[in-house]
């Protein structure tokens, strides 16, 4: 059902999730520089530009986005010539699979060396994140790179994108080591303005994978963020 909500936000041109440029969080921490021949990977991308300037400087770019208008939108609002090939959409080195994430498998994804997560831990409500942390450790080896931005807020609201504390992400990734490089008030939020929030804080991580993770343990880690987080 949750995942119905996402495609229909989509369909419904929600703009909590799209911005019209490139987050800053990605200009400061994933440099040209730290892109390089690298094999990015995006889950419920979207039409993010993000994705525009990723292939400029990595060397494959993955994406996946459910809703096949958001797609089209994005070529056409950027512009790019595409091939379509079964469930891809391929511009150059960018690849866009239009299919439920979590239908997606490593074979069709290939080697990641960095996974970059803007909003799609945020769009899940507490129950399905095991499913997708177990659909990442799936996707994913040690030594995978991953940035992570969330959003903390007050009063929370059931519904995406939800509000998701520092501490919850060191218990979702117990087999990452984790750097938590940004954690700033945002006052003029759009969200704080259309939802009357008292505040609103805009979370980054950069993260490495050490070891694979059990679905036991990931089951472990997601039940206890429930328990400490929701009360």
């Amino acid at each position: 059902m949750e995942k119905q909500v996402w495609a229909e936000s989509r369909e419904d041109s929600d703009t909590r999730f799209h911005r019209q440029n490139v987050h800053p969080y990605v200009l400061k921490h994933l440099t040209p520089f730290a892109l390089m021949e690298k094999s990015i990977f995006v889950p419920l991308c979207g039409r993010s530009l993000d994705l525009v300037y990723f292939s400029q400087f990595a060397e494959r770019v993955v994406g996946v986005e459910r809703v096949e208008n958001t797609i089209l939108q994005f070529f056409a609002e950027n512009q790019l010539a595409y091939e379509k090939v079964g469930e891809r959409y391929i511009a150059g080195n960018l690849t866009l699979f239009c299919k439920d994430l979590f239908a997606l498998t490593p074979d069709e994804v290939g080697e990641i060396d960095l996974v970059y997560d803007r909003a799609s831990l945020a769009a899940l409500p507490l129950p399905l994140r095991v499913g997708y942390l177990q659909k990442m450790e799936e996707l994913t080896a040690p030594g995978t790179e991953y940035f992570l931005n969330t959003l903390e807020y007050a009063p929370e609201m059931n519904t995406a994108p939800f509000s998701i504390a520092p501490e919850e992400i060191y218990g979702y990734f117990p087999n990452y080591v984790i750097k938590h490089v940004e954690s700033p008030e945002v006052p003029h939020h759009r969200m704080i303005r259309k939802f009357n929030l008292d505040y609103l804080r805009e979370h980054g991580f950069l993260m490495r994978k050490l070891y694979d993770a059990s679905y036991a343990s990931l089951i472990e880690a997601a039940n206890r963020s429930f328990y400490e987080f929701s009360y």
